[in-house]
């Protein structure tokens, strides 16, 4: 696929975030002022913290199921965007998956962001007025589209952001552990920083300790 786009990006309009090729293959949907997104990711983000991804492409991808995607060094991202914000935070959110190619170690290896995501799935599942799937679904860390489609489409993302307001930061958390690593990672950044430490301390620790490793 990275090959394939490449190709069609010769002629694309082009841009850089910290020096890396930026893309736009196919315009946007909305006017959109892209620029200042990238501005902002420079001025938000350590530049270290973008060493893992090679480039970014936009445009309308038909192996690109999402919003956006990492993968294979490279970051996707849809031209349908809402806004400049949606924008912002399908990038940030994909480099926060970049990110766990070279600190796996210190993210996920001693289980503690496992048992802290992990806990709070359990904790959803009691306060579930009819739970409609087993407990054994909401105890595995790992991306599951049955339970997604559960989360999305029957249980619905306004009920589960009034019911887990005190235990994730927002319902697309609640969809994997990798999930739940990329949505803070994009909520420390853009988010409100002491909500996230209140809801996810252990989350926001593992994000603290990437970021002060870049400053040593």
């Amino acid at each position: 696929m990275k090959s394939y786009i490449a190709e069609s990006a010769k002629a694309a309009q082009q841009t850089t975030l910290f020096g890396k090729p930026v893309s736009i293959v196919h315009p946007f949907t909305n006017k959109l002022d892209f620029d200042s997104v990238i501005r902002h990711i420079e001025e938000k983000l350590p530049e270290p913290l973008a060493a893992n991804f090679e480039g970014i492409y936009v445009g309308k991808f038909k192996d690109v199921p999402f919003n956006a995607l990492f993968k294979d060094g490279v970051i996707y991202v849809t031209n349908d965007q809402d806004n400049e914000v949606d924008l912002l935070d399908d990038i940030i959110h994909e480099i926060a998956h970049s990110l766990e190619e070279t600190n796996n170690d210190l993210i996920y290896s001693d289980q503690q962001l496992e048992t802290e995501f992990l806990s709070k799935r359990r904790r959803m599942h009691y306060l579930i007025d009819k739970p409609t799937m087993n407990m054994v679904y909401y105890l595995s860390p790992d991306y599951q589209a049955n339970f997604d489609d559960h989360l999305y489409r029957e249980l619905g993302y306004d009920y589960l952001r009034t019911l887990t307001s005190n235990l994730f930061y927002s319902p697309y958390a609640i969809t994997s552990l990798r999930e739940y690593w990329a949505n803070g990672f994009e909520n420390y950044l853009l988010g409100d920083k002491q909500k996230l430490k209140d809801l996810s301390p252990v989350l926001y620790s593992k994000i603290e300790q990437i970021f002060d490793n870049v400053k040593e």
